[in-house]
């Protein structure tokens, strides 16, 4: 690194730096100079990249999940498949950065993959990214997966988000001048009346609609409740992920163990149904019922419940069997509770940490049986 910072100082003795593939994980990185380097492929997830200069680097299907990215100089980087899950780019620079899908052996380097572990192909990925007032100007997010991202006051000016995936994504503030949002997914976004103007003003549609499922909704359910009745050795998993299920009658349904992603399940009935063990990370439920719903143990990661009934809910924590003894919790991190009824029967070991619960009913089964550390809780409440 200290060749490569010559290098890129134009000084005498100093050598590109290709550590392509290599594993850099976790390392201490904090302010280094990469600027044009080549990281093709390279690990750096959870490494401390912050105040870092990656202008023009190539990270080509880098894994960067989990990294601190705070500040970092990523000007005209090209981020193709690289996987950005769970990073922190706060105040990052990406302007002009290249984060469309990428394919493995789209640039030349010294080094490849070691027993061809390495995907071929994959779109660039920023689920639960916190990009906020990020620098997007003039980048290609085309295809890009920004599910359940943080992109409060980021600058997306010019930038191009055709295809882009922003299921439940923070839009807050967001600048979209200039920016092209044609096939972009905006299901369960959120978005204050600024932004919204402007998508409208670009001809996009604010309130999109996923894909209905329809009838064959049914189907898929009946075969869920065979799949658990013959504990998996027939019928199928209900697996659904990114399709319309708003007003489902699903009141009183064995959902449990069901795996249900990014779905809009508005104003679904959902009163006395069993969700134990269900993962409904991402999913818009703003004005569901969910009176009487047994969600222990249920995950609702970044979820929509806006307005939604959960009077006598049950978002207990379940003992899981194994060499060791745990709980698995009701998880509802970062979910957005506004004015919901949130008075439950039990919520013995619930994750609300950085919920926002503005507006909502509540009562001591909630306070003093969940998380709410971070939470944004109801005027004069606190967790007794």
């Amino acid at each position: 690194m200290q060749s490569h910072r010559k290098w890129a100082a134009g000084a005498r003795g100093g050598v590109q730096a290709d550590l392509s593939f290599h594993d850099l994980s976790g390392l201490p990185l904090a302010g280094v100079c990469l600027r044009n380097a080549k990281l093709v492929g390279a690990n750096l997830a959870r490494t401390g990249l912050r105040d870092a200069d990656l202008a023009a680097s190539v990270l080509l299907m880098a894994d960067l999940e989990g990294a601190d990215l705070r500040r970092a100089n990523l000007l005209g980087a090209d981020l193709r498949g690289a996987s950005f899950n769970g990073a922190a780019l706060a105040e990052a620079n990406l302007a002009g950065a290249d984060l469309r899908v990428g394919e493995l052996g789209a640039v030349a380097t010294k080094h490849r993959p070691r027993n061809g572990a390495a995907p071929l192909s994959r779109r660039t990925g920023l689920v639960d990214a916190n990009l906020t007032r990020a620098i997007l100007v003039g980048s290609n997010l085309g295809d890009c997966d920004l599910t359940g991202a943080e992109l409060v006051d980021a600058d997306l000016s010019g930038a191009d988000l055709s295809g882009a995936i922003l299921v439940s994504t923070d839009l807050s503030g967001v600048s979209l001048r200039g920016a092209r949002l044609q096939g972009a997914l905006l299901s369960g976004a959120s978005m204050d009346e600024r932004v919204v103007a402007q998508i409208l003003q670009m001809g996009g549609d604010p309130d999109q609609r996923l894909q209905p499922v329809g009838e064959r909704l049914f189907e898929l359910v009946a075969a869920h409740q065979e799949w658990l009745a013959s504990s998996g050795s027939r019928g199928a998993r209900l697996e659904l992920d990114m399709v319309d299920l708003s007003g489902a009658p699903l009141a009183e349904t064995d959902l449990s163990g069901a795996r249900i992603q990014r779905c809009d399940l508005r104003g679904a009935t959902l009163e006395g149904a069993n969700l134990v063990f269900s993962d409904l990370s991402y999913c818009n439920l703003a004005s569901a019922r969910l009176a009487g719903a047994d969600l222990s143990g249920c995950t609702l990661r970044r979820a929509n419940l806006a307005g939604a009934d959960l009077r006598d809910a049950v978002l207990d924590s379940v003992p899981v069997a194994g060499g060791q003894a745990r709980d698995w919790p009701a998880n509802l991190q970062y979910a957005r509770l506004t004015d919901a009824d949130l008075r439950v029967r039990g919520a013995r070991g619930a994750i609300l940490r950085q919920a926002d619960l503005t507006g909502a009913r509540v009562n001591m089964a909630l306070l003093r049986g969940a998380d709410l550390s971070g939470a944004k809780l109801p005027s004069a409440q606190a967790p007794a």
